[in-house]
């Protein structure tokens, strides 16, 4: 009988010649294979050896290919170790459609294509994957695995300044946006990537007291006097460093820092390519651990060299795509969506990827146009991001906004609700919640909301309009006034920079009026029309804008524009305080008649 062993191999026995020579390559590297030499699918009885090797190996290493994909017993043997929880490492070894039945304990597993591209180094990636998941691999297979020792490596940890506590005191951590020092400021997008990146992967460490990021992101370009960041942030351990990128090569320096004692615990500086990025990644993140000496789950293990995708281009692509989408321009979403698409292309496993390019369309069908493909694309890739990786909060916010613009509002809380709980911060999330129960005019809960949201992400002008808008329906008037300042603080420096910004001029328009400022609220407002001509979404704004105004014949002709036009939020309109002017008229009556 075979000994269990580390790696389990399920293969098509059609396919031998190729798998024998791969399982041969690992156990030179060290690994212990189990392997039946007989053909899994000649095999007369699936039974108790196979059974019992499954269950005591770390690792199923699924070899994939089409005679593999028809066979009933490899589809067994996923199941099994996916009904256990086991690991599953998919690695094909040609061009493969993965079937339905394998589609669902494939989800949001990365996949390593060993057939495209150099075959050393794909084999060098199915080590490391092995040895994240647990697996001894020979030492000196290691090393070459990974370029230890090589100059573009990164080096070994630096020494603890003034030698290591034997343990470190309790206290909340804070991750500080990574300068970017690089030749290219435009490259902003990718030091901020990493800083989220790395807080992501630390927030699953269950002995780490996280400060939330955005709390973090606020002293990005500050200078960095740590002692008072600390006690601003309420943080015992800062995280702090900086990022050069020039073209495919990439430095990254990173120091932990004891603010109470003011010294450096750990430090590093990391030297590779783009494609050297998710190493570095992780290596951070392990390192911070250890200097801080956590004791960490097995899940907390695996959860930390988790990877959204292998493709640092693809990857590169999303970061810029984020940065896109929040500038909520009509432009820069329709940018946003190129870039995801392309990042999809490159990797058409990246469950993030799609959930970016979701939330894209969900925004241009919102904000911009009511054109259906843009809601349905937003639905599609909502739900093709959860199948790839059922645990990405990113995924559930994309399908919280899709419920949302498709008024299915139950799910869309529902979703909204799981995003959260998979990640605290996640504000657009919140945003999402608290426009759902403007919708249903539950204001005192989009209050909390819209008010949770500005404190994860002060920049973000919209929540101020929209926590605004819920103060009014309460007859808060005094605090509404208070966040229609914040308005006219926030506007016309954004507007400076996004002159172009249809969406952001008609807010500046409406609290202009607010404010008594006909003439000029009435020539801003004619620009952000010009701006985007024929847009229901920003005829509906106009209508606000005449309507607060007292331009009643205006407001009601916009209003009949938009809904002739496909603007269909009526729910949004019978509780938007912006149209309060103008519910008596018999136009406007006649208009919501029925809705």
């Amino acid at each position: 009988m075979a000994q269990p062993a580390d790696v389990f191999i399920s293969y098509s026995r059609e396919d031998k010649d190729k798998v024998l020579d791969l399982a041969t390559r690992l156990r030179a590297a060290g690994v212990t294979v189990w392997i039946d030499q007989g053909g899994i699918d000649g095999a007369t009885l699936w039974g108790e050896e196979i059974v019992n090797a499954l269950e005591q190996s770390k690792v199923l290493l699924l070899a994939i290919t089409a005679s593999a994909a028809r066979s009933h017993n490899v589809a067994k043997e996923v199941v099994l170790v996916s009904e256990r929880k086991g690991q599953i490492l998919p690695v094909h070894l040609e061009p493969t459609t993965i079937p339905a039945g394998l589609k669902y304990p494939l989800a949001g597993i990365q996949h390593i294509e060993y057939y495209n591209g150099d075959v050393e180094e794909n084999f060098r990636t199915v080590l490391r994957s092995l040895e994240r998941a647990g697996v001894k691999i020979g030492q000196a297979q290691v090393a070459k695995a990974t370029g230890a020792g090589d100059e573009q490596g990164s080096r070994a940890p630096a020494p603890a300044a003034h030698g290591a506590d034997a343990g470190i005191e309790p206290g909340a951590l804070a991750v500080l946006p990574f300068d970017n020092i690089s030749p290219d400021q435009e490259t902003d997008y990718f030091s901020d990537g990493l800083t989220e990146e790395l807080i992501a992967r630390l927030s699953l460490i269950s002995e780490i007291e996280l400060v939330s990021r955005w709390a973090s992101m606020q002293y990005k370009g500050r200078a960095q006097d740590v002692r008072g960041i600390g006690s601003e942030l309420g943080a015992r351990y800062i995280v702090g460093g900086s990022v050069r990128r020039f073209q495919d090569s990439v430095r990254i320096t990173v120091q932990l820092v004891d603010v109470a004692k003011n010294r450096q615990i750990w430090g590093n500086t990391y030297k590779g390519k783009l494609d050297d990025i998710f190493d570095i990644q992780e290596q951070v993140a392990q390192q911070i651990v250890e200097a801080l000496k956590l004791k960490l789950t097995f899940s907390e293990k695996v959860s930390l060299t988790k990877r959204q995708t292998v493709n640092a281009q693809a990857y590169d692509l999303y970061l810029r795509g984020q940065d896109y989408l929040y500038r909520l321009t009509k432009r820069s979403v329709e940018y946003a969506i190129q870039l995801f698409e392309k990042a999809i292309e490159l990797d058409p496993r990246y469950a993030a990827a799609y959930a970016g390019c979701s939330c894209a369309y969900g925004q241009m069908f919102q904000w911009f146009s009511r054109e259906e493909r843009y809601r349905d694309k937003a639905h599609e890739l909502s739900f093709k991001a959860l199948m790839y990786d059922s645990n990405l909060p990113e995924a559930y916010t994309a399908m919280a906004l899709s419920y949302f613009i498709w008024r299915r509002l139950d799910e869309a809380a529902a979703s909204g609700r799981k995003a959260i709980e998979l990640d605290p911060d996640d504000f657009i999330a919140y945003w999402t919640l608290g426009r759902i129960h403007l919708t249903n005019g539950e204001l005192e809960q989009a209050v909390e909301l819209f008010k949770r949201v500005i404190e994860l992400r002060p920049s973000f002008y919209v929540a101020y309009s929209d926590l605004k808008q819920s103060y009014e329906g309460l007859g808060r008037m005094d605090e509404a006034a208070t966040e229609g300042r914040h308005l006219l603080d926030l506007l016309p420096n954004y507007l400076l920079q996004n002159p172009d910004d249809s969406r952001a001029r008609m807010f500046y328009a409406v609290t202009l009026a607010e404010l008594g400022r006909k003439e000029e609220a009435m020539r801003e407002g004619s620009m952000a029309l010009e701006l985007s001509p024929g847009d229901t979404v920003m005829l509906y704004n106009g209508t606000c804008l005449y309507s607060r105004l007292g331009e009643t014949r205006r407001a009601i002709e916009t209003l009949r524009q938009a809904i002739a036009g496909g603007y269909e939020n009526f729910g949004w309109m019978k509780h938007d305080s912006d149209l309060d002017p103008i519910r008596g008229d018999p136009e406007f009556v006649e208009l919501m008649a029925g809705r």
